[in-house]
């Protein structure tokens, strides 16, 4: 048994050594193939190692190339710093301001109340700016640069509140910085023509809240789905007043309606049937009428007791979810662009700027001139000179107007006029890269507003830069011998001085363009979102739909400017270049009764200022040309310039009818006046409310009918549009087609076009005259070191490190 079993355990012992022999080659085998992987995935790692460290190198290596990349040159000097000696168009420096504050609040006859204690019955400043001198002693200074500088004078607007009459003068402190005196520019406004200043809005609205809050919170909460208070995230809020002229209410009262909004981005958008009127020289504030759902109520106490007893039409409103894609939110959304996000094409100075700044002085190529914000009216440019000769004196903007068109009391009196606004003080906080090319020069203007008792300041709100429009500013191309090959073009490169004001909701972009040809051009393009009102039966005629809710209104915007014209110095003439059809035989003809009719122009010579009010007749085109009698070119032409709008719009409304004389300046296209000291501005702040009885009396500029005939010459130019609102207009308005601008070009002023000096030209020709198979020759395109680094945008960290940039604290 024993060896049996020994017999057995011998027979297995080969046969187990069999199966682990080929067990041990399978794991060997395994082994192998476990190896083999791992070195698969050794290498697969170590290529990819050696990949990432090639792309690192690569990297490394572009970096270091790209440093090598110069930066773009800066250019000529720019230099912003406050003058110690400002020029005579310089704004009021923060020394200057803090001379006249002083001395102003140590008039004890102006009682002057410091901002923060001014109320309505106070007297206080409201605003105050450059006064500039009376233009016979600016020009006699500017030309000598011997004689004495005028003195530095600043005009002042105060509330006087405190009064017994209450009233608003506006006076000129003298000399600055340091001011001994003042005098009355203006005295005895009536008070009730104030603009609404922080006082009378926020008792205002303090007011008109707390009483409709508290006698129609429900029906509010009910109609539009939100309450004044305590609303949390559903609130409604009067964010608009319409002025209401005593010529328009019949009254001598200073009246505004309140219009109530959905308060979510943007509630101009998300207007509901509701406002109050309110009788603002009543400083209880009192509501005298209610608008609600297309019907006037005496009281609010009426409207809720007709609203309980269910005798009225309800139309609730639900209250908009503030999303991202809620239609009145500006945040991009309903993409159909291509997926790859790409850069859109940026502008670059290779060679630094071409354009310097001193203070408010700008220098570019033979252009030349001082600008400033007026906190009023705006941009103002002084002592435009091409080439060292004066051209224009003055060119500034005078009034924004917007005229609106409804059903509703809220647009049926809507006549705004920006200058109550301060137009100037409205210019702030323009985005390198969108609103001006990241390259421009950011400036900052100040202001005197009645909220501080020093300057106030707003950064990035003048933008001046030179830019490549993309369109050749001549060319020719002689492309045949018949013809004598040729080809010379230049790339039209202008230098843009640029403002943007947000006066509520519209965005206006005023600029000035100096082209090198000797040419300037005032353009205004608006954006920005419509004024609207809740869409009802009533409102079809005045506007049209645009969202579920909404009716888009008719309107039309207005912008008057002065130009004050020196050709040759101030003495100037106006005259028209008539175009007209004649008649004459056509003596070519067999037939004895031909005639040939053709076009022809003739001169017209405007001696008086009822003959220079020019509306725009399609039957009779003309040039405008100003220019000196004294001064004409070899062929015995006057050097001229001429003045050219293509910004022309009509007003329709029937002259003295309503509001339209606060707008009289529209109703010409051009008039051209003997300049005054006593007629400096065509519109003023009281526009609004002034209508009966003018502060401003622009009418009056031509009623005298002075004689022009070698004088000194202003032309007011008036430009507009008439606006009915479309579907894309939401959410905002955009600019191609908005546009409206006027040219000053010059006329035989220069014996051939100015620009045939620039270095920006180009010319090909052949190697020899007319004869292309000789090869070319090719002059004005420089690329050496033409590669550089564009300026680094840093916008979005400084704007991250300082909100003061672009909002208000």
């Amino acid at each position: 048994m024993l060896e049996t079993d020994m017999d057995n355990n011998h027979e297995s012992v080969p046969l187990g050594e069999s199966n682990r022999g080929k067990s041990n080659n399978q794991n060997r085998k395994q082994l192998g193939r476990r190896s083999i992987g791992r070195l698969h995935i050794l290498l697969i790692i170590m290529g990819i190692i050696i990949l990432i460290l090639l792309i690192v190198i690569l990297v490394l290596v572009f970096m270091k190339e790209k440093e090598k990349i110069p930066p773009c040159s800066s250019g000529e000097s720019v230099d912003l710093s406050e003058p110690e000696n400002p020029s005579i168009f310089h704004d009021l420096t923060s020394k200057e301001v803090k001379g006249m504050l002083e001395f102003l609040y140590e008039q004890k006859d102006l009682n002057i109340t410091r901002p923060a204690k001014i109320k309505v019955k106070t007297s206080y400043i409201f605003t105050a700016e450059l006064h500039l001198p009376e233009k016979a002693d600016a020009v006699s200074y500017l030309d000598s640069r011997a004689g004495q500088k005028p003195p530095r004078q600043a005009r002042v607007i105060i509330f006087r509140g405190d009064l017994i009459v209450p009233k608003i003068m506006e006076i000129v402190v003298t000399p600055l910085p340091n001011p001994t005196h003042y005098t009355i520019w203006k005295d005895n406004i009536p008070f009730r023509y104030r603009p609404v200043s922080g006082p009378d809005y926020n008792s205002a609205i303090e007011s008109i809240t707390k009483e409709t809050d508290k006698k129609a919170r429900q029906l509010l909460l009910e109609s539009f789905g939100g309450t004044l208070t305590n609303c949390n995230d559903a609130c409604l809020a009067f964010k608009f007043m319409t002025p209401v002229s005593s010529v328009l209410s019949g009254r001598q009262r200073r009246l505004y309606w309140f219009w109530m909004y959905q308060f979510v981005e943007f509630y101009i958008l998300h207007p509901v049937d509701f406002a109050v009127l309110v009788d603002m020289d009543d400083l209880r504030y009192s509501i005298e009428k209610v608008w609600f759902n297309e019907h006037a109520f005496d009281t609010i106490d009426s409207l809720v007791m007709q609203y309980n007893r269910n005798t009225m039409q309800k139309n609730p409103i639900l209250f908009p979810y503030m999303t991202d894609s809620l239609f009145s939110k500006l945040r991009r959304r309903n993409s159909e662009f291509s997926e790859t996000p790409q850069r859109p094409p940026i502008s670059i100075e290779p060679d630094g700027r071409r354009y310097s700044i001193n203070g408010q002085h700008v220098k570019y190529m033979n252009w030349e001139f001082d600008f400033r914000m007026s906190s009023t009216r705006g941009p103002q440019l002084y002592d435009i000179r091409f080439r060292n000769n004066r051209i224009v004196y003055e060119l500034a903007l005078q009034e924004m107007s917007v005229f609106y068109s409804g059903y509703k009391p809220t647009q049926m009196f809507a006549n705004y006029f920006a200058s109550a606004s301060l137009i100037g003080a409205q210019d702030k906080g323009l985005v390198p890269g969108v609103d001006c090319p990241s390259h421009a020069t950011f400036i900052p203007t100040s202001h005197v507003l009645e909220s501080s008792e020093e300057v106030v300041t707003y950064r990035n709100a003048f933008c001046v830069f030179e830019f490549n429009t993309g369109m050749p500013l001549r060319r020719h191309h002689s492309f045949s011998s018949s013809r004598g090959s040729f080809y010379e073009g230049m790339p039209n490169a202008v230098l843009i001085l640029r403002s943007i004001v947000t006066v509520v909701n519209y965005d206006y972009i005023l600029d000035c363009i100096f082209y090198q040809t000797g040419a300037l051009e005032v353009k205004v393009v608006s954006t920005g979102y419509i004024l609207s009102t809740p869409l009802t039966v009533n409102a079809e005629k005045f506007g049209t739909q645009i969202n579920d809710n909404i009716n888009g209104n008719l309107h039309q915007h207005m912008f008057s400017y002065k130009v004050d014209i020196d050709i040759e110095g101030s003495q100037n003439r106006y005259r028209t270049l008539d175009v007209s059809t004649t008649v004459s035989s056509n003596q070519f003809n067999p037939d004895p009764t031909a005639n040939i009719i053709q076009k022809q122009f003739t001169v017209s010579e405007k001696k008086t200022e009822s003959e220079a009010a020019y509306k725009f007749n399609f039957d009779t085109p003309k040039y405008h040309l100003f220019y000196s009698n004294l001064k004409s070119n070899k062929f015995g032409v006057p050097r001229s310039y001429r003045l050219l709008s293509r910004g022309m719009s009509k007003q329709l409304l029937p002259e003295t009818e309503g509001n339209e004389p606060a707008v009289s300046w529209m109703r010409y296209q051009m008039v051209v006046t003997k300049r005054k000291e006593n007629e400096r501005i065509s519109s003023s702040i009281y526009s609004g409310m002034d209508v009966k009885s003018p502060v401003v009396n622009f009418d009056s500029f031509l009623k005298d009918n002075e004689n022009i005939l070698d004088q000194d010459l202003v032309a007011w130019v008036s430009m507009g549009a008439q606006i009915i609102p479309h579907t894309e207009d939401l959410p905002v308005t955009h600019t191609p087609g908005m546009d409206l601008s006027f040219f000053l070009l010059p006329y035989n002023y220069f014996p051939e076009n100015p620009a045939m000096g620039s270095p920006d030209s180009v010319r090909i020709e052949p190697t020899m005259y007319n004869n292309p198979s000789s090869g070319v020759k090719v002059s004005g395109f420089d690329n050496e070191n033409l590669q550089c680094k564009p300026p680094v945008n840093n916008y979005q960290e400084a704007v991250e490190a300082d909100p003061r940039i672009l909002f208000e604290k």
